[in-house]
């Protein structure tokens, strides 16, 4: 009967260390299984993470190329603009010499007016002594031609004089000679005068 006791305990014991184990290894498959859920999470994480580390490496490399061309730029840029301050100072030196050289111009103007207004003057001036040179030569002209009108005019009445006297003389003995012994045989005397001509109108 003992025999039985023990074997009945051991029986029991043998079962209940059975269940005992056969609940370990349920509950040891469902922590595995668990784990391995949890490890599929993790490795998808980690493909995500990865993912977005590829993503997140790409874009570093596109701001980096960016950085670098805004950085070229930038340089470019301030290149453009020590050259467009050197060209805006030129600018500023030309500018300078061409308000030189319009107050140069401007002062040849002034100048040039002024001896243009002398010109002119000078030229009226000479205009109107050319008007009266001209009022002149054409009085002279028309004295000559009264002086010459007036000796052909004397020429002919001491052409008839002469004869008229040569006919006296003759009769009174002076054998027609106008001058005798330095003296003139004509009493007559003949006065010429001269009036000048009016000044010619142009």
């Amino acid at each position: 009967m003992n025999k039985l006791k023990i074997k009945n305990v051991v029986i029991v014991l043998l079962a209940s260390i059975t269940v005992f184990t056969i609940y370990r290894y349920v509950v040891a498959m469902r922590e595995k299984y668990a784990l391995i859920g949890e490890l599929a999470q993790k490795k998808e994480q980690i493909v995500l993470l990865e993912a977005e580390k590829q993503k997140l490496t790409q874009d570093l490399d596109k701001e980096k190329a960016l950085s670098g061309e805004l950085a070229q730029e930038k340089t470019q840029l301030k290149d453009n603009l020590r050259a467009s301050r050197k060209r805006l100072s030129r600018l500023f030196v030309d500018l300078a010499g061409i308000q030189n050289n319009l107050d140069q111009v401007n002062e040849k103007i002034s100048l040039l007016k002024a001896e243009n207004a002398a010109l002119i003057e000078q030229k009226d001036r000479l205009e109107k002594e050319n008007d009266a040179f001209k009022a002149k030569l054409s009085s002279a002209t028309e004295l000559k031609k009264a002086i010459k009108e007036l000796k052909k005019q004397a020429q002919k009445v001491g052409v008839s004089m002469i004869k008229k006297v040569q006919t006296e003389k003759t009769l009174e003995g002076n054998q027609g000679y106008i001058i005798k012994d330095g003296l003139a045989t004509i009493p007559a005397k003949v006065r010429i005068e001269v009036t000048p001509a009016p000044a010619a109108k142009e």
